[in-house]
Formats: structure tokens, sequence, C-alpha cells
């Protein structure tokens, strides 16, 4: 008898386990790749196959996510777990933030809020804790707000590195991070500044005597670079003619720098879909290209593949709607 009602309790559990959204999340979540055009003041978005493959140009149009408000968008990052998406606007005198969340096939967000005043910024990244790292070009500086920053309403950001004490800071490009470090690219590189650089996230000019302690080098190979993504064990990034580069997660200055591709026009940002692929944008192209990233020794000239179409492509980001699902295997 005990073990009828046993039974029965677990029959009736897993019945409510399977209408609770993502409560068996085994396989791909639902992805979007979401898309800034510059050059036309908008953000757009691409559903992604549900089976986890990348996303084809003959497929599905790219969808209007934000048609006004912004003036010239340029850098994107979403955070997943708490449904929001920046965007690094220069023209707005401040990093501003959208709330983002999914419905089916769909997305929306709601209305914008500067999270980040009195800075021109072109690049934005979250890590996994909400803390949103950017550049200002214009001051030479990275600087952060915080998660906890965010939700009380501060907005005046903290300075992580800035170029006037720190010479690896020379108009700051695209920006990436983890929950330790903040990579970045330089647009007025030179040989002591660097192209790419990694620095500790916590590691501000007000708490060390010295900031550049805690910066290494990671490559010395172009001048002006936009765009920067990590993915797995790789980082990748571009440069402001036709070159995609890779290089490992862990190397320093000495490390050879892989050329990925040099078939693009004007590369812009890029992003890793969570798996084995990455996408690139292309400015001149009006596209967005992709590439299978899961190597463990990174190739050159690696095959591109148009993935979607939207005029003057440039800031790239991924929006998972199965991360903040209850019970999501991940």
């Amino acid at each position: 008898m005990r073990n009828t009602r046993n039974s029965l309790r677990f029959q009736t559990w897993c019945l409510f386990a399977l209408s609770i959204p993502g409560a068996f999340g085994f396989g791909e979540s639902q992805k979007f790749l979401v898309v800034s055009s510059p050059a036309t003041g908008h953000v757009a978005y691409l559903k992604l196959p549900s089976d986890g493959s990348p996303a084809t140009a003959n497929g599905q149009a790219m969808k209007t996510l934000i048609s006004s408000e912004l003036v010239f968008p340029q850098g994107i990052a979403i955070d997943d777990h708490r449904g929001r998406l920046f965007v690094a606007d220069p023209n707005k005198t401040g990093l501003v933030m959208y709330s983002i969340s999914s419905n089916g096939d769909t997305l929306s967000v709601g209305s914008p809020k500067i999270v980040a005043s009195g800075v021109q910024t072109r690049a934005v990244a979250v890590d996994a804790l909400g803390n949103a790292v950017f550049s200002d070009e214009p001051t030479n500086r990275l600087m952060r707000v915080s998660a906890q920053m965010i939700n009380e309403g501060k907005t005046t950001p903290e300075v992580l590195y800035d170029g006037a004490s720190v010479s690896s800071v020379k108009s700051p490009g695209g920006v990436a991070s983890d929950n330790y470090f903040v990579y970045w690219l330089n647009k007025a590189g030179t040989a002591q500044a660097g192209t790419l650089n990694r620095g500790l996230q916590y590691g501000t000019a007000q708490s060390l005597l010295n900031a550049s302690k805690g910066i290494q080098m990671l490559a010395n190979n172009a001048l002006k670079c936009y765009g920067v993504c990590l993915a797995a064990g790789h980082i990748f990034y571009t440069d402001e003619a036709s070159n995609l580069y890779g290089i490992n997660r862990a190397a320093t200055s000495r490390h050879v720098v892989t050329t990925i591709s040099s078939q693009l026009q004007a590369p812009r940002g890029c992003v890793h879909d969570g798996a084995g692929t990455v996408y690139v944008a292309d400015k001149s192209q009006n596209a967005v290209f992709y590439f299978a990233s899961n190597m463990q020794m990174l190739e050159p000239n690696r095959p591109l593949a148009k993935a979607a179409e939207l005029q003057g492509a440039f800031g790239l980001a991924m929006f998972d709607a199965g991360y903040r699902s209850p019970g999501l295997l991940r």
C-alpha cells in the first residue's frame, strides 16, 4: 500500500514538473542573435535554430527590436539572468539599458534607462555577475557599473583603468569580460600599448598603487581594432580592415596570433553562441557571418558563411531565452 502511494506521488510530481517550462531542459534552449545598426539607429534580432545549429542567410529575415530612441548604437551586451540589454551609443552620452524578454519567437524590450551617465561609450560587455564594463574612448578610460549600482540607481561609473596613468589604454575599442578579467582592444595601438590586453576586473586605479601591475598584453599585431569576444579557451577579435584574429585565452604577447579570416571587408563586433559557433558582423557587407569555433587548436583561413543580412551590422550579442527558466540544466 505504501509503495502504491509513493508511486502515485512520484507520478503526480512528474506531471507537475513537466508543466514547468525548462524543468527538464536537456539539450539546447532557445537563443536569439541580437545585432545593432548605427547606420539606421536600430537594433534587430534573429531567432536561431532550436537544434543549436547556426543561422543561415536564406532563412528568416531579421526583426526590429528597437526602432527609436537610439541615435548611433554600436556595442551591445546582454545579461540573460537579469534580462538586461546594454547599448553603447556615443550620441547618448551615457550607457543605455533596456529590460529584455522573450515570448515564443518574439523579443521585446522595456523603456530605456541611463545606467552610466556622463560617458561616451562605443563598446560594452557584461559578466555573469551582472557587472557592465565599457570603454570611454575620448577620455581613454575603461569603466564599470556593477549590478548592485544598477539596482540602486547609482549612475556614476567606477574607473577600472585610466589611460592617463596606464600606458596600455589608448583609445580603447571593443571590450569583453568574465568574472575575473576585463579584455580590451586599442584603436590607437602602439608597441607599448598593445592591440589586445587583459586586466584584473577588480584592480582599479584607486585600489592599486600601480594599476599596470594587473595588466597583461596578449597581442600586439594590429594598430586599430574593434570587436572582441571570448569563446571557451580562445579569444577572437577584428581589425578595421578585413581581418579576424584568434589567440589562446591564456596567451601572452610572445604567442603567435592566428589570422582566422582575411575575407571580411569591415569587420566589427563578434559573439560566441555558448556552443561551437562565433558570429562576426561586417559593416560594409551589411551582413553577419559565422564560423565553427570549437577547435582545440586555432586554425587559419577558416571558412565563413553568411548568417543574416542587416544594413551596417555592427555590434552583436546573444540572448538565451532559457537561461532564466526554473530548473533548466545548463
